[in-house]
Order: structure tokens, then C-alpha cells, then sequence
């Protein structure tokens, strides 16, 4: 799952429902995801549009692992540079190409440039 789907979940933005059906199927996601999480949240607390306790809670559990698995990014950062250099995207994006491609599973993203790298490369995504 890429940063802004996950990201979409936890505020309930837009489509977070069919986030959350595909959580239920089986995810992973990377560290990155977290820390991008973390400052969406700082933003919403910032704006009075999130209790700061409830930011807190996200978090809690994010950091714990108990609503999805978080791999760390490091081990798929030279793959991810070769795509992105190939395929004219952010190493961020390819990070979690990558991720999804070697896990096996299906990418839940919500940006469709990244989706479509993602299937050249033999990914199943589902846009949200």
C-alpha cells in the first residue's frame, strides 16, 4: 500500500471504505508510509480538524504494528533507483512498487502514473 492510500485510510478521507476492504484481504507497507502518516496528522491536528489524542492513538498503533505490517525501506532502495530512473518516477514512488512486487501482493495506491509503472512491471494494483 502506498503512502497516500494509507494516508487516506487513517484521516477517512475519500475512498477510505475500499481501503479498508482490501486492508482486510492482507497488506504491508513501509516505514516511509508511517512517517508521511505522521505529518499528515501533525497537519490536522494543526488545523483543528483532528483531536491531538486521536492523532495519537493512529500512531500508537501504526508504530506498533497492530493495524498493518511496516517493513523498513532500506532493502529496496537500489531497486526502487532503477525504476525510477527508468520509468521517469520518484524513488519514493518505486519504493513502494517494489515493496509490492516482491511481497507478492496486490499494490493499493491512489496515484495513477505509479499504478501504471506498477503493472508495466507485472504488479496487480487497485487504484483508490
Amino acid at each position: 500500500m502506498n503512502s497516500s492510500a494509507f494516508v487516506k485510510y487513517f484521516t477517512r478521507e475519500e475512498g477510505w471504505e475500499r481501503v479498508r476492504e482490501a486492508m482486510l484481504e492482507g497488506i504491508v507497507t513501509l516505514d516511509l508510509a508511517v512517517k508521511e502518516l505522521a505529518n499528515t496528522l501533525w497537519k490536522k491536528v494543526m488545523r483543528n480538524e483532528m483531536s491531538l489524542d486521536t492523532a495519537r492513538a493512529v500512531l500508537r498503533d501504526i508504530i506498533d504494528e497492530k493495524a498493518i505490517p511496516v517493513k523498513g525501506q532500506d532493502k529496496y532502495i537500489a531497486k526502487a533507483f532503477n525504476i525510477a530512473v527508468e520509468h521517469g518516477i520518484t524513488v519514493y514512488d518505486a519504493l513502494f512498487i517494489v515493496l509490492a512486487k516482491e511481497s507478492s501482493l496486490e499494490f493499493i495506491i491512489s496515484d495513477k502514473v505509479q499504478a501504471d509503472v506498477a503493472s508495466k512491471l507485472g504488479v496487480k494494483t487497485m487504484i483508490i
